[in-house]
């Protein structure tokens, strides 16, 4: 698909926005809005087998404190690996002796460029959360059973910790 122009309407801690004339179907062009994001890490930590952590924070875009895995936005230039290390640790204070790169996946293609890294936490280690200073995140282990039990509930809705628990819950089947 070519791009015949580009303009940038916003610039933010988070998101940037902006605006792509390109080719129609119809031989003539189309806008289309695009958010660009650095792209995040997704964390399955397991302190022990069937077990998960999982993170409860407040989201202000849906108006919910949700449960998730521990996530994070990658740092300008930062490893993605690193970033894992580092967003487990300041989110729930555990450090991971093993990590392990599953995969990566876009969140929202339709009108977002974030390639969401996904990775497993193994060999946990306890220590202190080291946040920001505008967030409040509690944390909490379940069982593997226990945390798919609010996906099926409705009461977990993050698309990132779903798929992760999800991988989790296949590999007890194997």
């Amino acid at each position: 698909m070519k791009v015949h122009a580009t303009r940038s309407i916003y610039r933010g801690r988070v998101i940037d926005l902006r605006v792509d004339e390109i080719d129609a179907r119809d031989g003539g062009t189309r806008l289309v809005e695009v958010a660009e994001h650095r792209g995040g890490v997704v964390i399955l930590a397991q302190p022990e087998p069937n077990t998960v952590i999982l993170v409860r924070q407040y989201r202000h875009a849906v108006g919910a404190e949700l449960w998730e895995v521990p996530a994070g936005m990658l740092e300008e230039g930062e490893d993605p690996a690193r970033a894992a290390r580092r967003e487990l640790q300041e989110e729930t204070g555990y450090r991971a002796r093993d990590l392990h790169y599953l995969w990566s996946a876009y969140s929202t293609p339709g009108f977002c460029d974030e390639l969401l890294r996904f990775y497993v936490a193994e060999g946990l280690e306890h220590g202190e959360q080291s946040l920001d200073e505008h967030e409040q995140i509690e944390v909490r282990t379940f069982a593997l059973d226990e945390a798919w039990a609010l996906v099926e509930h409705d009461e977990l809705r993050d698309a990132k910790s779903q798929i992760a628990l999800a991988w989790a819950r296949m590999q007890t089947l194997h």
